[in-house]
Order: C-alpha cells, then sequence, then structure tokens
C-alpha cells in the first residue's frame, strides 16, 4: 500500500491503482488513524475526530460502518486482510516502512537531526532536503477538517517549519549561505514572529559580505515583536546582533564547507595528523540467515538501541527473549550486522548452550576467560575469580565501542557479572528466560512471525529451492507451523530434501495433529526437540516450584482455549490464586506459555501440542479428567453469577452445582466484560468436554445454558443454535430430563433468532409437552410466553392471546412476576393486532407498572415500546414519541440485543414522519435498517423497510 498525507490525501494499492475514497467520513477515519499509524486509536477518539464532540447517538454504529468499508476499500478481494486491526475498543492501522509519507518524512528527520550531531552536516542537509520534498502542499487536502484533525494538521505544519530550520542550519554549516537566504525571507515573511528563521536570515546575510542587510534584518524582527508582542527579540537572537555590529570573525570561520576542503589547517597551524590504524579487532559475528525476512517492527527497536539516531551511546544491555523456536538468535545476528558499524572495536560472538540438547552449558567463569582471550590476555593470565575476571574485562573495553552477543543464555545469573558492560559497549543477549530484568529499557518480546511475515519468510525459501507451491498453500503452511521460523525452517528444509514432495504434500502430513511434531523434524533439528529443552530443565530441577510448573505445563496443554485466566489456571491446578500465579509465573519465564495481558495466559499451538503429549504421558486418565471438571467447574459457576448480575430479573437456566468459588464480579460493567473477555475460552472448552465422561459432560451441558441470556442479548445466533443443538444431544444422552428441557428452549430461541418460524414453533411444542410431562410449571409458562411471541411474529393474533392468557395465569399461581410481566405484554400486542385499542394500552399499561415495581429495567423499556405503538396506531404521535424516546434509553441502560432496538427505531421514525419531522424520521429507519441487516433478522428487516418506503412516498 501506498498513503499520502502530505498534500491532497492519495492511497494506491500494491499494484499502483488508486484507491477511491469518494465518501468525506471514510477519508476522516482514514487520515485519523494513519497519523497514529501502527498505534491503537480508541474509538472514542475516533469519534470525536469525525464530530467535533457532538456525535449523533448512532456514532459507535457508524464508526463500525466507516471501518468496514475502509477495510473492503484497502483490500477488497479480502476485506478481512486489509491492514486496519480491532484492538479491544480501538482500532489500529499497520503501516510498513515506506508506505506512509509522514512516518518516511520523520523518519528522514530523525537521521538527519543525527548525522548533525554526529557532526555530519552534509548528509544532514540532504536528509533533511529529502525529507522536505515529500511534502506536496498543505496535509490533508481534500479532508473536511474537524477541529481535532486541524489540529493534527497545525501540529504537522509545525513539525515541517522545525526541519526547514534544521535544514537552514545544515547548509549554514556548508558555508552556503548565499542559497539559503532565499527561502528564510520566504520563511519570515510567512512567520514574522519565529525567531529562529529570522536569525537565521541574519547569519546568512552578515556571512554573504550583506552586514547592512543582517542589522536590518534584526531591527524588522524587533518593530514586528514590540508592535505585535510587546516583547524585545530573545537573547539567542540579540547576541547574535552584538556579534554582527562588533565584526565577530568567528562568524565566518569554522564552516563544515571550509573544514571538507583539501589540505584544510586548523587557523593557519599545522595539519592534524591522522590517528594511527587500529589494530586488528574481532569480528565474529557468524552470517545472518539468507531466508530472513520481516521482523520490521523488533529491528527498528534494536537499531535505535543499539545504534541511537542522536548519536548518543547504545544501550548497554540490550535482550531479545521469547519461546523456543521464535527466531531470537536470527534476529540478533540480523539486527548485530545492521549495527556493527557503530562497534569499530570488536563484535564478539559466544554460544552460551543453554538450549543445546546434550551439551553442557557455559558457565560464568569459562565465558569470561573466552572473552579476556579475546581481546589478548593469555589464558594464563585470566584471573581465576569470576568479579576479578569480570573487572578486567572492563579495564580493556573501557573507551572501546565493542558489541558482545551472548546467545542462548540460562539466566541472568549466567551473564550477570558482565552487566552492564562499560560505556559505548553493549551487551546483546537472547534467552527464552524473560531477562526483562536486566534490561528494562531495551527488551524484545519475541512471539511468532505474523502471518503475512511467515508467509514471505516460505515463499522466499521456496522460490530459491525449486519447490513448487500456491499462495493457500502457503498460508495454510504459515499457519501450521504456528508462525514459528524454527517450524518454518523445518518446514523448508524437509521439502527441499524431498524433491517430489509439494507444500500440499506436507500440509496433509502436517494435519493431523498427533504427528505434527514427528513432521516437523529434519535431521537433528526438530521442534520437538527445541521445546523439550526448556521442559525438562523445569522437570528435572531440583527446585519445586520449577517441578510445579512442569505439572502446570502439561495440565494446561489439555485445554484447547486461546487463553487462561488466572482464577480459571488456579482452579485447574486446585490450587489458590496466589500460589497458582507463582506457578504460571515460573512458567511465563521460562516462554513455555505467554502473557498477552495482566493475569492471562497463552500457550502456543506447537508448544501445546508437545504439553498434550507430556500430558498423556505423565499424567493418569482421572487426573486429567478431574483437571478439566474443576476448570469446567469454575466457568460454570462464574457464568452463572455473571448472568444474574447483568440480568437478575430473568429465568435462568438451573445446572449443576460447582465447588469452585466464582470470580468476584463487582456490578453488571464487570461482568459483561468478562463474559466478552472469555467468551472464547467458553466456546472452547464447552466444544471439547461434550464426549468426556458423564459428570465433565453436564458441566459442560450447564455452562451452554447459562450464556443463553447472554448470547441472546448479544446477537451470537448461530452459536446459540450449536450450543443448544449440542446440549439438547448431550442431555438427551445422559437422561438428563430438566436440562433437555432448557436446552429445548435454547434452540427455540436460537431458531427465533434465525428466522426459522417452523422449527422455532416445533422445539416451542416439543418444550410444552416435555414440561407438562415432567411437571414443571416454570419452563411450561416460559414455552406459552415463546410461543405467543412466535404467533405475533407470523401475525396471528388469536392464537397467541391464547397462550398468553393460559402463561399469565400459570404465572400467577405459581407465583411468577416475569412470567406475569411477559404475559401481559404479549397480550397487549394480541389485542393491538385485533384492533382493541383500548384493551391493549390498558393491558401494557399494567405490564409498565409491574415492571417498575420489580425495576426491571428491560421489560419497562419492552412495555414502553409496545405502548409507544399503540399510541401510533391511535394516531397520537406526540405521546408516542415520548414513550418511546423513554423505551430507546431503556434498551441504552441495560444494553439490550438488536432486535428491541430496531423495532424501536422504527416506531421513533413512524412517529417523526407523522410529525413532519422527515430527516429525523429517515435518519431513524436508516439506522433501524443498519442493525436489522447486521443482525440478519429478516423481521426487522422487513418493517424497517415497510417504514422506509412509507417515508419515501411522504417524501
Amino acid at each position: 500500500m501506498e498513503y499520502r498525507l502530505l498534500g491532497s490525501v492519495r492511497v494506491r494499492d500494491a499494484d499502483g491503482q488508486e484507491v477511491h475514497l469518494a465518501r468525506p467520513k471514510h477519508r476522516q477515519v482514514l487520515v485519523a488513524l494513519l497519523a497514529s499509524a501502527n498505534r491503537a486509536v480508541p474509538a472514542g477518539h475516533l469519534v470525536e475526530h469525525l464530530w467535533d464532540g457532538t456525535p449523533p447517538r448512532s456514532a459507535r454504529g457508524n464508526l463500525k460502518t466507516y471501518i468496514s468499508a475502509l477495510r473492503r476499500l484497502l483490500s477488497p478481494a479480502d476485506p478481512g486482510a486489509a491492514p486496519i486491526e480491532t484492538v479491544g475498543d480501538a482500532y489500529r492501522l499497520v503501516v510498513r516502512p515506506g508506505e506512509l509519507d509522514l512516518l518516511t518524512f520523520r523518519d528522514l528527520v530523525r537521521q538527519g537531526r543525527g548525522a548533525l550531531k554526529a557532526g555530519d552536516p552534509r548528509r544532514g542537509e540532504t536528509l533533511f532536503q529529502r525529507a522536505l520534498l515529500l511534502w506536496r502542499d498543505d496535509p490533508f487536502q481534500g479532508v473536511p477538517l474537524t477541529l481535532l484533525l486541524q489540529e493534527i494538521v497545525t501540529g504537522l505544519r509545525e513539525e515541517r517549519l522545525g526541519v526547514f530550520e534544521d535544514w537552514a542550519d545544515a547548509r549554514l554549516d556548508l558555508g552556503l549561505h548565499a542559497e539559503v537566504i532565499g527561502p528564510l525571507r520566504e520563511c519570515v515573511r510567512d512567520h514574522p514572529l519565529r525567531e529562529r528563521p529570522w536569525g537565521q536570515l541574519m547569519l546568512a546575510l552578515a556571512r554573504d559580505g550583506r552586514r547592512a542587510d543582517a542589522l536590518a534584518a534584526f531591527q524588522e524582527l524587533r518593530t514586528r515583536l514590540v508592535e505585535d508582542l510587546g516583547v524585545e527579540p530573545g537573547q539567542p537572537v540579540q547576541r547574535l546582533h552584538q556579534r554582527i555590529l562588533s565584526g565577530d570573525g568567528d562568524l565566518f570561520r569554522g564552516t563544515a564547507a571550509a573544514a571538507d576542503a583539501p589540505g584544510a589547517t586548523n587557523d593557519g597551524e599545522q595539519p592534524v595528523t591522522p590517528p594511527p590504524a587500529p589494530p586488528a579487532v574481532p569480528r565474529q559475528l557468524p552470517s545472518g540467515s539468507p531466508h530472513f525476512v520481516g521482523r520490521e517492527r523488533e529491528l527498528s527497536r534494536l537499531e535505535t538501541w543499539l545504534n541511537p539516531p542522536d548519536g548518543s551511546p547504545p544501550a548497554p544491555v540490550v535482550a531479545i527473549c521469547g519461546p523456543p523456536g521464535a527466531g531470537k538468535s536470527a534476529l540478533a545476528l540480523h539486527a548485530a550486522h545492521r549495527a556493527e558499524t557503530r562497534f569499530p572495536d570488536g563484535q564478539v560472538y559466544v554460544n552460551l548452550r543453554s538450549a543445546m540438547p546434550g551439551v553442557r552449558r557455559l558457565d560464568t567463569g569459562e565465558l569470561i576467560g573466552r572473552l579476556l582471550r579475546t581481546f589478548g590476555t593469555p589464558g594464563s593470565e585470566v584471573p581465576p575469580d569470576v568479579d576479578e575476571a569480570a573487572s578486567a574485562l572492563r579495564t580493556i573495553l573501557h573507551g572501546r565501542r565493542v558489541l558482545l552477543l551472548l546467545d542462548d543464555a540460562s539466566s541472568i545469573a549466567q551473564v550477570g557479572p558482565l552487566l552492564p558492560m562499560t560505556s559505548g559497549s553493549t551487551v546483546l543477549l537472547t534467552s527464552r528466560e524473560n531477562l526483562a530484568p536486566a534490561a528494562p529499557a531495551s527488551h524484545v518480546d519475541l512471539g511468532p512471525m505474523p502471518r503475512d511475515e511467515a508467509v514471505a519468510m516460505l515463499v522466499r525459501r521456496f522460490s530459491a529451492g525449486g519447490v513448487g507451491f500456491s499462495q493457500k498453500a502457503v498460508e495454510r503452511l504459515a499457519d501450521l507451523c504456528d508462525g514459528f521460523p524454527l517450524a518454518l525452517h523445518v518446514a523448508g528444509a524437509r521439502l527441499a530434501s524431498h524433491s517430489g514432495w509439494s507444500a500440499d504434500m506436507l500440509i496433509e502430513h502436517l494435519e493431523d495433529e498427533s504427528s505434527r511434531l514427528d513432521e516437523l523434524r529434519t535431521g537433528e533439528i526438530g521442534v520437538r526437540s527445541s521445546i523439550a529443552v526448556s521442559y525438562t530443565a523445569l522437570a528435572d530441577s531440583g527446585q519445586a516450584l520449577d517441578r510445579e510448573a512442569a505439572q502446570a505445563f502439561r495440565l494446561i496443554g489439555l485445554l484447547r482455549v486461546p487463553d487462561l485466566g488466572l482464577e480459571a489456571v488456579a482452579g485447574l491446578l486446585d490450587r489458590p490464586p496466589r500460589a497458582a500465579e507463582r506457578v504460571i509465573e515460573r512458567l511465563f519465564d521460562a516462554r513455555l506459555v505467554e502473557s498477552p495481558a495482566p493475569g492471562r495466559y497463552t500457550m502456543h499451538d506447537l508448544i501445546r501440542l508437545y504439553a498434550q503429549e507430556r500430558a498423556v504421558d505423565s499424567e493418569p486418565v482421572d487426573r486429567r479428567e478431574a483437571a478439566l471438571r474443576r476448570v469446567l467447574g469454575f466457568l460454570v459457576a462464574t457464568t452463572g453469577a455473571a448472568v444474574r448480575v447483568i440480568d437478575p430479573h430473568r429465568l435462568h437456566a438451573g445446572v449443576p452445582e460447582a465447588p469452585q468459588r466464582p470470580k468476584t464480579l463487582r456490578g453488571r460493567d464487570e461482568a459483561t466484560r468478562w463474559l466478552e473477555r472469555e467468551w472464547p475460552n467458553l466456546l472452547t472448552i464447552v466444544g471439547q468436554a461434550w464426549d468426556a465422561d458423564a459428570a465433565t459432560a453436564r458441566l459442560a451441558v450447564g455452562l451452554a445454558l447459562n450464556l443463553q441470556w447472554h448470547l441472546a442479548a448479544q446477537g451470537y445466533r448461530h452459536e446459540m443454535l450449536w450450543l443448544g443443538t449440542r446440549s439438547l444431544a448431550t442431555a438427551r444422552r445422559l437422561a438428563d430430563r430438566e436440562s433437555e428441557a432448557q436446552a429445548l428452549a435454547m434452540v427455540a430461541m436460537a431458531h427465533r433468532l434465525l428466522n426459522h418460524d417452523t422449527e422455532e414453533l416445533k422445539r416451542l411444542h416439543e418444550l410444552l409437552d416435555l414440561c407438562r410431562e415432567l411437571g414443571d410449571p416454570h419452563g411450561e409458562l416460559r414455552a406459552l410466553g415463546n410461543l405467543a411471541s412466535a404467533c405475533l411474529l407470523m401475525e396471528r393474533p388469536e392464537e397467541a392471546l391464547r397462550y398468553a392468557d393460559r402463561q399469565l395465569a400459570i404465572s400467577r399461581r405459581v407465583g411468577s412476576p416475569v412470567g406475569e410481566r411477559y404475559a401481559l405484554m404479549m397480550a397487549g400486542d394480541a389485542h393491538l393486532l385485533l384492533g382493541s385499542h383500548d384493551e391493549a394500552v390498558a393491558t401494557l399499561r399494567l405490564a409498565l407498572r409491574r415492571a417498575r415495581e420489580a425495576s426491571d429495567v428491560m421489560h419497562e423499556a419492552m412495555t414502553l415500546r409496545r405502548l409507544g405503538e399503540a399510541y401510533l396506531a391511535a394516531g397520537d404521535a406526540v405521546i408516542a414519541r415520548a414513550h418511546l424516546l423513554d423505551s430507546l434509553a431503556g434498551f441504552d441502560a441495560c444494553a439490550r440485543g438488536p432486535q428491541e432496538r430496531s423495532e424501536t427505531l422504527v416506531a421513533l421514525a413512524r412517529s417523526a414522519r407523522m410529525l413532519g419531522r422527515l430527516g429525523e424520521a429517515s435518519e431513524y429507519v436508516a439506522e433501524a435498517l443498519r442493525i436489522a441487516r447486521e443482525s440478519g433478522d429478516r423481521h426487522d428487516e422487513g418493517r424497517a423497510l415497510r417504514e422506509q418506503a412509507e417515508l419515501h412516498g411522504r417524501g
């Protein structure tokens, strides 16, 4: 991709074709994301960028629509592959080096300023010139500027002006004073109160022999400042004025141009004798991998630390840490080669051998002795004491600029005496262990490669080796290798060594999880053996914590979940959370698990496969089953608590009691966040447990049934159908009739949301029969209410009224307030369809009173909507509108699902149309239609389309 912001906003795709951004909002979102390229921009900030602090109610929904549209524009063939990422409640536009002119501008400026500090104004001037040439016009041309976008433009103009001034300084240093006078005159004309370019102009004029003009320039600046601001020029300009007045000769000497002249001397003295040629220095870096690709973000950070652009000394300690097979050594070598000119006194490489199977690792004394000998200390003179030897090494390296690449450290203790090295030198470490404490400010946490980089690595290797492949095959192979460079390397080597194989053949072998680690091996190199080194170090350790961590590793491998919270880990290990945290953090330090967020842990797929192998080999079946039940028990308990906190008035499923304590959830918002965060894990672990032993399967069914109301509210229709169907089958297999009834209710609701009317009625009648057979009045009244609702959707009001009356009678008999409220709402709807307006209003008012008595915000909002529709039917749009606005506020307060909001918006559109507010009506119906189409509800979409047609006819 190619993005241009410094002028008219332009976007070109990978083929150089212009991407047409027709809508102003699309351009505004794009520039807001590009102005913070590669950083997550919260949705709230984007809303502020678009609407100047007065967003419409639908702002968040509109923003999602704009983001989706941008993804389609940037990647028409595969919007999911577009460079816009969703990061929680934020969005990030990923830009590669060279794609965005603003980032290229800033990179050139950074290099230019570094060159000036290093005493190289010629290179600095060239870099500044290249940076300024990127500006084609004022930034963001063609984009409507809100206040925040205007602030960004103002900041960019300031950046450009500062770079222009740096460019002028570089030209003055080079003796190009005559050439810079014209551009400086234009600058002070456009920025008459900015003192730095006035001072530069004064200096240029003085050096060009135009002393009077230089003094006149000062008087012009002084006049403007005094008249406009009431202040005198600053001290730097006043001192320059005095030096020009006094004819200070130093103003005209010592420019870089003169210094660069052949045979130049220092103020008439003898030419400086060049220093003697440096002695031979160690150049021990092994050659880098010919197939190295990607890791640009990490390389950029490493380059900043090893070769700071401002000319300051490099970081004394730089650490690259990551799990087995992440490519730490290859990255370190690549970065070291790129920075080697910064370390002219030597680049030393030592493999500390901590992850080499069957090879003793290098101890600290051996390491320092080797380094001393490298720099000329005879072996007989190497001090035997480690601290003394480290001091001797620092003495030798004092004043030198040396890079020590210590590859594959086992711990900080192994290299501790060398840290930190003397100023100007750097120790670059790689390790599977967490070495962040050794280099807190210069630490790279390396994980698997992003998919595009993994694909690029395979393509380069296959192309070089003449291996046949398709793009689809390479992408699948990258996924099967989990993005780990070691696995990718092994896969490439296997194909290269089997001339008759294609990528598709290797994929077929790797698809089988049980043999994947067997296939990812070539010669002595294999993914399994690489992971085994880290695991064995824990399992065979003399430390109890390490052995506990090894067992935790095995048990975590049993769970095929994206990640685990600390409480779930505690349940799995059957330990209190504090004790479980110590164990899991030890695994994190060993890089056998990752921690993407505080209290969250994940295991990469290939590592998980190895952990599963170790679990099957070392953990008895009953212990594995008990561990799975403990995690399920915790999740059942916590989901049950969460859904009741979120919606205390609903009739929730009765599920098995679990001995595990639920996570403490403080309020509705926290409960909702927990469910959303855990949703992928809940879905995965339930799927893993269906076919387990009876006790485990019952917990899986209970967990699924707990989620019914949450799934409905969030619009997870297909997931609800899958969970309900599997729960139904499992409950029948276990002969659990109560769970069967609850699963039938869940399946029926899923069919409702999926517009499967016939299937919904079928399941509801099954549910009604089963509840009557079980003597379950609560289940019966629930089935009757849902049958009434289904009949209303199919416009069968007489039948709906019969079901609602029966539900009302049972609810009052068994004392179910929620059932009574729902029955009254359904009866009110039925009366309205039958044309009994007064009876409908009376029934709905009773439902509203009951909802308010129970503080049931959702039922209150649902009843208000129905009352609003009743008043619309009677032609009273003013009262209807008031009820509908209150209803919409209620749905917002309880975060009800899309169906209720869409119906309310359609009714509001109708009320606005009746009141002659056609623009307002159009906004309501457009939002209703968007929600209906996003949720896939054809009933809602039909309502919105009919109202839209009415509105267009009226217009």
